[in-house]
């Protein structure tokens, strides 16, 4: 990330989380989460807008304990991502996830097309946003042994810059 995409992520969002840790009368960063909320669909939804994770803790219920936080009223939680580590930890926390390899709902279609423009893109009938980083948002390839076949199979294309607009029902 540059510094840009750094100051966004935390100037834009409506709500900003640091999660920290105090070790030795020092305080250790764990981790930062950013979230909107927004209806769609008239359903109100949260949406994650960024959450870095310090590698330590990755793995470790970390984006749970956040977006719980977070989390109000909400039935449906969105995010826009490449990584699929991400992808899967929203698939732990909700009841359904899309896409996921079947039929997407007319409902969450609706909706996914509302954060769409709310994330000022297009995406297509998969939730691929073609481009939308402008090459892969990581040092490194970001890797999950499930995952990351589905994401090959809808044709994502991390070093393309494509992201995936995720839908979540909690």
């Amino acid at each position: 990330m540059d510094y840009e995409d750094i100051y966004r992520h935390v100037t834009e969002p409506q709500e900003v989380y640091l999660f920290e840790q105090e070790l030795n009368r020092n305080l250790k960063i764990l981790g930062m989460a950013s979230y909107n909320r927004r209806l769609l669909s008239g359903i109100p939804s949260l949406i994650v807008e960024g959450i870095a994770i310090n590698p330590e803790m990755q793995g470790k219920g970390l984006f749970k304990r956040m977006t719980e936080i977070a989390r109000k009223n909400e039935a449906i939680i969105c995010l826009r991502t490449q990584n699929p580590r991400m992808y899967r930890a929203l698939e732990k926390y909700c009841s359904f996830i899309y896409p996921n390899g079947r039929e997407i709902p007319v409902a969450v279609r609706a909706m996914r097309d509302e954060f769409a423009l709310f994330s000022r893109c297009n995406a297509d009938e998969k939730g691929i946003i073609r481009g939308y980083y402008g090459g892969l948002f990581y040092k490194e390839e970001p890797k999950h042994k499930i995952v990351g076949e589905f994401f090959r199979k809808i044709g994502l294309k991390l070093y393309e810059g494509d992201a995936l607009l995720v839908m979540g029902i909690v």
